[in-house]
C-alpha cells in the first residue's frame, strides 16, 4: 500500500531562500511521519510579477513570486501562484491525499483552487494576529474568505479565543475547528519553588519589542519599583543591532538600568533551569497568535503574565497558571505582576498539580502529533467516502 501524499503550502517553512524561518511548521511536519509530505515554502517578494521554483530537499520546494507590499493585488498574486504550483504537481506526478494550507489569508487562497483543481480536500491554519488582521482590514475579498472558511474539510487554531473572533468575521462550522497548538521545544516539566526574590524574567524575539508591549512591561516594572527596589526583569533573546540600541535606550529613558537588565540568548540547553529560577514570566503582549514560550515557561514550573483575549488565554482556567492582563491597560498590568507575586507560592503549586493530572498533556508533542495525524486520516477517509 503506498503512503498517501500531503501537499504543504506555507510560507513560515525554513528554505534554501530564507533558511532562518521559525521552525514550527518544520516540526509538525517532519513528526507527522505516517505521511508522505511535499512542501511548497512561498516567499514573497516586492514585485509586480514573477515565479520560480527550486527543490532544495527531496520533497521540499522552494518558491518565490513577486506581489507588491501590503497586500495589494493579494488575490490576484495568488491566483497565478495556485495556477503554477497546480502545473507542478501535475508534471511531478504526485498523487495528492489532501492539501494543508498553513495560513488563511494567503496559502489558503492558494489551496481552495488547487483543491477544486484536483478534487481533493484542503484544511486551513487560522492565525489569530496575522488572519484576523487582514481579514478584517481586506473587506473586498469577504466573499473568497467564506468560500475558504465553506470548503475548508478542516481549520485549526492554536487557541480556542480565535475561534470565537474569527467566526465574528467570517461565519465559521465550529464542527470543522480543531484546537491545535503549535509544538514547542522544552516539554520536560520542572516544578519551580518560591523564591520571593522578585526577579521576573521575558523572552522574545527582541526586534519584536513594540507588539511585545516592552515600553509598557518596563513602566511596569518602574512603578512597582517604588515600593519594591529590589525588583527586577530579566530580558532574554536576540535581534538586531538596531533594536539593541533602540531597546537600550527605553530603558535608560525609562530610568530602568538597574531594575531591567538585557541578558543575550539562553541556550536550550540551559533554558529549562534558567527561568526556573524565577517567580514568574512576564510578557503583557499587544497581539499574539499562541506564543510557544508562554507554554515552555509553565512547563518550568512558572506563573506567566499574559494578555486576555490573545495568545494562550482561555487554554486554562483564569487563575490556574497566572494572570491574564488587558495590555492596554498600564494599571492592569501593575495588578497582574502584584499577583504574581503576592500567589506565587500559590500559582506554582497549581502548575505543578496542573502537570500532574494530566493538564499539560495536550501541548505535549506526542499528542500534537496524534491529533494532527488523527485529522489527516479523518479527512482524507471522509473524501474517499463521497
Amino acid at each position: 500500500m503506498s503512503i498517501e501524499t500531503i501537499v504543504h503550502l506555507s510560507s513560515d517553512f525554513p528554505d534554501s531562500l530564507v533558511p532562518e524561518k521559525t521552525r514550527s511548521v518544520r516540526t509538525l511536519i517532519d513528526g507527522a511521519s505516517d505521511y508522505r509530505h511535499v512542501v511548497y515554502s512561498l516567499n514573497r517578494v516586492n514585485a509586480l510579477s514573477g515565479i520560480e521554483m527550486v527543490d532544495f530537499a527531496e520533497d521540499r520546494i522552494a518558491v518565490a513570486y513577486g506581489a507588491p507590499p501590503k497586500g495589494i493585488l493579494l488575490e490576484t498574486a495568488l491566483t497565478a501562484v495556485a495556477e503554477r504550483l497546480h502545473q507542478n504537481i501535475v508534471a511531478r506526478g504526485l498523487n495528492v491525499s489532501a492539501i494543508h494550507a498553513h495560513k488563511f489569508t494567503v496559502e489558503g487562497l492558494i489551496a481552495i483552487r488547487i483543491a477544486r483543481a484536483l478534487g481533493v480536500p484542503f484544511i486551513v491554519n487560522i492565525w489569530g494576529d496575522t488572519d484576523l488582521r487582514i481579514v478584517s482590514v481586506r473587506r473586498d475579498l469577504r466573499a473568497r474568505w467564506a468560500a475558504i472558511a465553506n470548503e475548508a474539510a478542516a481549520m485549526l487554531v492554536c487557541a480556542p479565543w480565535t475561534i470565537d473572533k474569527f467566526d465574528a468575521l467570517v461565519a465559521l462550522d465550529r464542527q470543522k475547528t480543531l484546537v491545535l497548538p503549535s509544538i514547542i521545544f522544552h516539554e520536560q516539566f520542572r516544578p519551580s519553588a518560591p523564591c520571593g526574590n522578585n526577579r521576573f524574567v521575558t523572552l522574545f524575539n527582541l526586534d519584536a519589542y513594540r507588539r511585545k508591549n516592552f515600553a509598557a512591561l518596563v513602566d511596569a516594572i518602574m512603578t512597582l519599583a517604588r515600593s519594591r527596589p529590589d525588583i527586577r526583569l530579566d530580558v532574554f533573546g536576540s535581534g538586531s543591532p538596531k533594536t539593541l540600541l533602540a531597546i537600550s535606550k527605553l530603558i535608560r529613558k525609562a530610568g530602568a538600568t538597574q531594575h531591567v537588565m538585557l541578558r543575550g540568548k539562553i541556550s536550550n540547553d540551559d533554558f529549562s533551569a534558567t527561568l526556573n529560577q524565577y517567580v514568574a514570566f512576564l510578557m503583557p503582549t499587544r497581539r499574539e497568535t499562541f506564543g510557544m514560550v508562554f507554554i515552555e515557561a509553565i512547563f518550568a514550573g512558572l506563573p506567566v503574565l499574559h494578555s486576555k483575549g490573545w495568545g494562550i488565554d482561555g487554554s486554562f482556567g483564569s487563575a490556574q497558571i497566572g494572570y491574564a492582563c488587558q495590555p492596554d491597560d498600564q494599571a492592569d498590568i501593575v495588578r497582574g505582576i502584584e499577583t504574581l507575586i503576592r500567589d506565587e507560592a500559590a500559582l506554582k503549586a497549581s502548575i505543578t498539580h496542573l502537570e500532574s493530572a494530566g493538564g499539560l498533556d495536550l501541548f505535549k508533542r506526542d499528542a500534537i502529533l496524534d491529533a494532527y495525524q488523527g485529522l489527516l486520516k479523518r479527512t482524507i477517509a471522509a473524501a474517499s467516502a463521497v
